[in-house]
């Protein structure tokens, strides 16, 4: 009896973790307007909490640049929607056509002293939103936004080709829907059924 009560509340445990782990995304941003595409130039990580989408937003290539803006596109009822949380110096910002690829229902920018990165910022609504409300806009793309390099003194932009800066969007090819820690746990979980019955014969 212990044993059956033990188990439950494992697969219990176990269930509650992996729907955690099933509610975040990995997306890469890596198409460019100037540079080549196919290089992840930023990566933007989305939890999916109550009803509410927290981003992490990272510049990645080239090195020592960083957003002045970030674009995501909302589908579906999303209701009234506000950003909070943004780093000091940024604002919401919605309908923006960025660069060559497209406009974006959603985002935020920064005033030239307040360049990014890596930031984080929450999505609220008057509704819950969830990670199947971020979907692509007309041209493709879910997110995009504005990198460049922040300190041309020490030259960090040379390795491009005197490029000072470049829109990107995303996701390509690589959006990472769980992290592969989460299918070793669906794993677990099938386990810890097939023991339960193999307990019960």
């Amino acid at each position: 009896m212990l044993k059956n009560l033990t188990l439950k509340a494992l697969l219990t445990v176990a269930i509650s973790l992996y729907a955690t782990i099933a509610s975040a995304n990995t997306y890469y941003l890596n198409q460019s307007n100037t540079l080549a595409d196919g290089v992840n130039y930023a990566q933007v990580d989305v939890v999916e909490s109550a009803g509410s989408l927290n981003f992490t937003v990272q510049a990645l290539e080239p090195t020592n640049w960083k957003f002045s803006n970030f674009y995501f596109n909302l589908i579906g009822s999303v209701g009234t929607v506000s950003l909070t949380d943004l780093p000091s110096g940024w604002s919401a910002d919605t309908n923006q056509n960025v660069s060559s690829f497209g406009v974006f229902s959603d985002g935020a920018k920064g005033t030239g002293n307040s360049l990014q990165n890596l930031f984080t910022f929450t999505v609220d609504s008057t509704v819950a939103l969830s990670l199947a409300n971020l979907g692509a806009n007309l041209d493709g793309w879910i997110f995009a936004g504005h990198v460049q390099c922040q300190d041309k003194k020490d030259s960090p932009c040379s390795a491009v080709e005197d490029e000072t800066s470049h829109f990107i969007a995303g996701p390509g090819t690589s959006e990472v829907p769980l992290p592969a820690a989460a299918w070793l746990f669906g794993s677990a979980l099938l386990g810890f059924v097939g023991f339960g019955k193999r307990n019960r014969v």
